[in-house]
């Protein structure tokens, strides 16, 4: 299954949710290297702590939305990034975390 199958996937299980892709890495330098490589392309990436549903070598994450995480693949494939792979989770970040008034 390819990146856009396993996102539309995902939102087709999740309706009216946004989906957010996280880049997974083997390591830490991996991740802050496609992170600089992908603001550098426009791309609007986050680094991330890893969610517990994505499984990784490395706690670190590269949070881009839905609709650039093909973008980032293909800039990966370009520029000889490593990953280990990119994950479509529903949206992890709780608006109400921290609001006590």
């Amino acid at each position: 299954m390819d990146l856009q199958e396993h996102i539309d996937e995902v939102a087709g299980a999740n309706p009216g949710v946004r989906i957010d892709c996280y880049v997974l890495f083997e390591s830490h330098t991996d991740a802050m290297e496609m992170y600089g490589c992908v603001r550098s392309h426009g791309v609007d990436a986050r680094i991330s702590t890893t969610p517990r549903q994505a499984r990784s070598s490395c706690g670190v994450a590269l949070l881009v939305p839905s609709d650039q995480a093909v973008q980032v693949e293909q800039i990966a494939e370009e520029e000889r990034l490593a990953y280990e792979r990119i994950v479509a989770l529903p949206c992890q970040i709780n608006p109400n975390r921290d609001v006590y008034c």
